[in-house]
């Protein structure tokens, strides 16, 4: 019940944008650091906005996503990270940059996770480790980002404004480079936007549909995927019924079943039933009933209900289904893992234009020519991310081979953790632009490796009915690291550089502990497979 690789080909290349505002993000911060005039100690509040922004989205759009389905809130993110984009174009003060991007960040928070459970729903469950590969274009995206940063930052800033050999530049005027820069990034992102709908065909996951109750949607779906794949299959609602996949080996996935049935006929009933009262107060009763029918008639009533109470009640069943049973161990050490690395990742790359700006500035001498000192690292930037394409590629690769070596997909994210923690670790040891380079490009293509295995490897350690949860939390958790790396990273900053890659390199060997016991706890409750049924 899946689709082809070839139906994936038409649509993953929308998947650009998201990491391109990051990095967008990442390598504005000192420009924007000298129009605002802000402090380095609280220059990070602006990447903390953007994290915690996104840590809402994924909450928002992970748990919309089981309710309303795959595509709306597919299509919904990339719009909208467009939209706030364009806004952050327009802000005049630091307060609202922040404000803008932690819009932007609800947008883009949603699409990594959503995206993600997508494309594994729809993915054969044999080509699977193809969903690693598509981290690909995350690395394009980033690699996007510097280079239009390469175009438009260095003729339209201020470079070493802060120092006093610096010549004279008007930053209301001059220093508009990083505002160029997001308008670009938005115009792209609405290209992305409108090619999802005109030059690609966007069908609902066929898995989401039938744990919908929607089966013979689903089947008209698959026959249509079919089609476009060059094949003419009659499929039946039979063909697509798997009711009776997950219910025998899936760790705990009855539990999860069972809670959410339960507690969806609670809401139904508490919701829906009018509470029986006695004899004497029949006349109240027939009055009450009828007040709350007309509330429960009006638009207000059920949008409320719609957008606020269903969410907010279907995330607490399903959160509750997560951290219940077997499933509560998994859960916990895949959201730390989420959490830990983000942290780690965070602290080091936004930081990162920076630390390269600092090793750049001249100590002594004249700078006739204002933004050749920007050149340098921004170009370092755009090697950086370069660096970083071949990991997703490779990542796939090995988590292909794992089974191979007995490997569970956990070890192997393990020993790629621990990799970018050394070359992170490295990165403060060396000094000539040569041993900077290697350092950085081998911190980037480790830290891609790192990240693809684990988008790819998150959703099929869930069941479907709690997927989107469950990738949405994680990844909204991952976004309190996010939301504190800036800001203990500023601190850092303003007392030593090298204290934000030492402290980088700890967290990651952090993550790589933990890494090793979601390994243990695989073999134990599951025996390296995930809880998602073979014919998936």
């Amino acid at each position: 019940m899946s689709a082809s690789p070839r139906f994936h080909q038409t649509r993953i290349y929308t998947l650009i944008p998201l990491q391109m505002w990051l990095q967008a993000v990442a390598i504005a911060l000192p420009r924007i650091q000298v129009s605002f005039a802000v402090s380095s100690a609280s220059i990070g509040y602006l990447s903390s906005a953007t994290f915690f922004g996104m840590m809402m989205g994924a909450l928002l759009w992970g748990t919309l996503s089981d309710i309303l389905g795959r595509v709306s809130v597919f299509n919904l993110t990339l719009s909208l990270s467009a939209l706030f984009g364009f806004l952050s174009f327009y802000v005049d003060t630091f307060p609202t940059l922040c404000l803008a991007n932690f819009l932007l960040g609800t947008a883009v928070g949603g699409s990594m996770p959503t995206d993600g459970t997508f494309a594994l729903e729809t993915l054969p469950r044999r080509k699977r480790h193809l969903l690693t590969s598509l981290s690909v274009f995350f690395s394009f995206g980033s690699v996007i980002a510097a280079v239009v940063a390469l175009f438009v930052i260095p003729g339209n800033s201020c470079a070493h404004a802060h120092l006093p050999t610096a010549p004279p530049c008007d930053i209301h005027k001059d220093n508009n480079g990083w505002k160029y820069l997001f308008f670009v990034l938005s115009v792209i992102t609405v290209a992305m936007f409108l090619a999802r709908f005109f030059f690609f065909s966007l069908h609902e996951s066929p898995r989401y549909l039938v744990h919908a109750g929607k089966k013979e949607e689903a089947a008209i779906v698959l026959a249509k995927i079919a089609r476009f794949n060059g094949d003419e299959l009659s499929i039946t609602v039979a063909d697509v019924d798997d009711d009776h996949e997950e219910a025998g080996g899936d760790v705990g996935s009855s539990t999860i079943r069972r809670s959410i049935a339960i507690r969806d006929g609670e809401e139904e009933r508490l919701l829906s039933s009018p509470v029986r009262e006695r004899r004497p107060l029949q006349r109240v009763r027939a009055a009450s009933q009828s007040s709350i029918a007309s509330v429960k008639s009006s638009s207000a009533y059920m949008l409320a209900r719609r957008w606020i109470v269903r969410p907010i009640h279907a995330w607490y069943v399903r959160v509750s289904g997560l951290l219940a049973g077997e499933w509560r161990t998994r859960t916990l050490l895949i959201w730390g893992i989420w959490m830990t690395m983000a942290l780690a990742y965070t602290i080091f790359n936004v930081f990162l234009p920076t630390l390269l700006e600092y090793r750049s500035q001249p100590n002594t001498g004249s700078m006739d020519d204002d933004t050749s000192g920007l050149v340098g690292p921004l170009w370092e930037v755009v090697v950086f991310t370069l660096g970083g394409c071949p990991g997703a590629l490779i990542g796939a690769y090995l988590v292909d081979i794992a089974p191979r070596y007995r490997w569970s997909k956990a070890l192997v994210l393990a020993g790629a953790t621990f990799a970018t923690g050394a070359c992170c670790f490295a990165f403060t040891l060396v000094s000539g632009y040569l041993y900077i380079v290697l350092t950085t490009v081998g911190m980037s293509l480790m830290s891609t490796i790192m990240w693809s295995i684990l988008y790819g490897m998150t959703p099929e350690l869930f069941v479907t009915e709690v997927r989107g949860t469950a990738c949405g939390t994680a990844s909204a958790l991952s976004r309190i690291g996010g939301v504190l790396a800036p800001l203990i990273g500023g601190v850092l900053v303003s007392i030593d550089p090298s204290l934000v890659v030492l402290t980088s390199t700890a967290v990651f060997c952090v993550s790589t502990g933990l890494l090793i016991l979601l390994h243990r706890n695989l073999q134990h409750s599951s025996g390296m497979t995930s809880p998602i049924s073979d014919d998936d």
